[in-house]
């Protein structure tokens, strides 16, 4: 039998992924890892077995050990990690998991996609539009939005409207953020999985919502597609020959231009979208499916996505509360707490244990 190994079982990430292989696959064996402890006793329904394992941030080397342990011991065939933190950690150690995670490509690859100033100077050497770098603080002009170069989505993003925001602004070295122009539009993404730089499936997405509702992780999304998107998105990946997830965000403006904003070599957040609308990522890996889909679906994060449209509705911003109440019957939820209760409870005790 054909065995996954999907973690930290306890996000959504997983969640989703594990829930979309096992309907699927049904054949093959999903099981999952966590370093919390709750996952034991709740976990998702389609996960068949937790192995609880060291806390990458307690040790990493008895993290990664731990796990190559789990792979070699139990026969894994295919390892699927969603932990952003820890994704460039596990391409660095990539040989202790032998060919369940050779899909992936090189580090150094890795390195010059998920680092915010290095995929931007990529970008800028492929003369792919990208927002204005700024040298400093001092420089840049207002609005403008400060990124860590080495964290992934939107962790410790910071956006800068107004002077004061400015003189508040505390940073360690600046030398560990970007400075980039504020690029008004609608955000939009291109996700993929690639083989030695060429495409193998991908599929569009739009943001409908997000947290923060001023620019943050999407909650909330609907099919998109744009030639554009997929031709910055093809010539990235060429140039470096990448293997593996990846996840191209752009902002669409009011002029209908496509901007780069990063590119995530790794697993992202919306996924759910492109799964539940007939985009099997997993396809090259696993071979095809011969499940059906009906009428095209929105996808969104419970219960995350209730409290940004709390702060839309805050925010006199009516759109995305309009938008999703009156598109209820073609809605879905990536986690859904009355098909998968324990799956939906771990998801949660995540954020708080």
């Amino acid at each position: 039998m054909y065995t996954i190994l999907v973690g930290e079982i306890s996000s959504y990430k997983s969640i989703v992924i594990a829930k979309f292989l096992k309907q699927a696959y049904p054949q093959m064996k999903i099981v999952g890892y966590d370093y919390k402890r709750f996952t034991k006793a709740f976990h998702t329904k389609y996960c068949e077995n937790i192995f609880l394992i060291e806390n990458p941030k307690k040790n990493k080397q008895n993290h990664i050990h731990f796990l190559s342990e789990i792979i070699r011991n139990y026969k894994i065939d295919l390892f699927i990690p969603v932990d952003s933190g820890m994704y460039g950690e596990y391409i660095k150690s990539k040989r202790l998991f032998g060919t369940a995670f050779s899909y992936v490509g090189e580090y150094a690859i890795y390195e010059q996609l998920h680092d915010k100033s290095k995929s931007q100077e990529l970008a800028k050497n492929l003369s792919i539009r990208i927002p204005e770098i700024y040298k400093n603080i001092s420089d840049a002009k207002i609005p403008f939005v400060v990124k860590p170069t080495n964290l992934s989505s939107s962790k410790g993003v910071k956006y800068i409207f107004s002077e004061k925001q400015r003189l508040k602004l505390k940073l360690n070295s600046q030398n560990e953020y970007v400075f980039q122009e504020y690029v008004q539009g609608v955000g939009c993404g291109f996700s993929v999985f690639a083989k030695n730089g060429e495409i193998q499936i991908g599929s569009g997405h739009i943001r409908l919502a997000e947290l923060p509702v001023s620019g943050g992780s999407s909650v909330y999304r609907d099919n998109f597609n744009n030639q554009e998107m997929i031709n910055i998105a093809s010539k990235i990946l060429r140039y470096t020959k990448w293997s593996g997830f990846a996840m191209f965000e752009f902002k669409l403006t009011p002029e209908n231009e496509i901007v780069l904003i990063e590119v995530n070599p790794r697993i992202w957040g919306s996924i759910n979208q492109g799964l539940q609308n007939g985009t099997n990522y997993f396809e090259t890996l696993l071979g095809k499916t011969k499940v059906t889909y009906k009428q095209p679906v929105k996808t969104y994060l419970s219960p995350t996505l209730y409290l940004s449209l709390l702060k839309y509705l805050f925010r006199l911003q009516f759109k995305p509360i309009i938008t999703f109440f009156s598109n209820l019957k073609k809605n879905h939820v990536d986690v859904n707490f009355f098909s998968d209760p324990k799956g939906y409870l771990s998801m949660l005790l995540r954020k708080v244990l």
